[in-house]
């Protein structure tokens, strides 16, 4: 099997750089990483290919997005879906600039290197292990696709396949489809017959022996007191830089933003770069 990355950012620094370089250099020959970089909040980022238009390769989820006033908030599918399917290569991974990992990152992406899965993510859970989920509240699906086999995820580090691409394409035709992509992506890969597992959180996607072995996250139990990876808390610097504030080792946390605000509801969508 042949992989193929991106690493996206929509900020510029020396650092954010040298997070990118070590990723690069200690993946080696397991990944073929391209550094994207977003300009602006709607789907068109700067790739070192070419890719297919996003309006002409989504139209009903682009729709929504332009409608939404950019990709943040629910719908950054419109850009990874057509930028993913620009690169030549069986796993396709996404790694955003925010995303660290506190060890070599060839232990950890080695790990997946023979996985099959589909759609290989995080915080994977259905509507019921984590029913306060607030974007439930946006979720819609076509009526063949009932609410238990409803899925929600988070997706800074994401690894997909070439079948998975071409399913979500499909599937997000049909208007039915509404909502944030942490639920459309995983849900429509279920009602796909295509495969969904977490990278080694807590919850039903967690495959036996890969419990909290890679980064510790939100669960049906709630949100544990040592998270790595979510949301928030915001952390300043990478782990090459300070590796001694990483207080777990060999595990992903998220999200680690070094000299570069937080989004909020406020400003998502907002480019500024001053």
């Amino acid at each position: 099997m042949t992989a193929a990355g991106i690493f996206l950012t929509h900020r510029e620094s020396p650092r954010i750089e040298a997070h990118f370089q070590r990723l690069v250099d200690e993946t080696g020959d397991l990944v073929d990483w391209h550094l994207v970089f977003s300009r602006d909040a709607y789907p068109r980022p700067d790739a070192p290919f070419a890719y297919p238009d996003p309006e002409h390769l989504l139209p009903e989820r682009y729709r929504a997005m332009a409608e939404h006033g950019g990709v943040q908030g629910g719908y950054l599918d419109t850009l990874l879906v057509p930028v993913l399917s620009g690169l030549d290569a069986d796993h396709l991974w996404v790694c955003e600039y925010d995303v660290d990992y506190a060890g070599r990152w060839d232990d950890l992406l080695g790990r997946f290197a023979d996985n099959d899965a589909d759609v290989l993510t995080t915080t994977v859970m259905y509507r019921h292990e984590q029913p306060r989920w607030p974007w439930w509240a946006s979720a819609a699906a076509p009526d063949g696709v009932p609410e238990e086999r409803w899925v929600r995820s988070l997706n800074p580090l994401l690894r997909v396949s070439r079948p998975l691409l071409a399913a979500y394409v499909a599937a997000m035709a049909d208007p039915a489809w509404q909502g944030h992509y942490e639920f459309t992506l995983t849900t429509a890969a279920l009602a796909a017959g295509l495969s969904v597992e977490d990278f080694g959180g807590e919850g039903s996607f967690v495959p036996a022996g890969r419990e909290r072995g890679v980064y510790v996250g939100k669960s049906p139990s709630g949100r544990p007191d040592d998270l790595t990876f979510g949301f928030r808390p915001v952390r300043e610097a990478y782990f090459h830089e300070h590796p001694e504030s990483f207080e777990a080792p060999g595990l992903l946390y998220h999200p680690v933003k070094p000299g570069v605000p937080a989004w909020t509801r406020a400003t998502m969508n907002v480019r500024d770069e001053t």
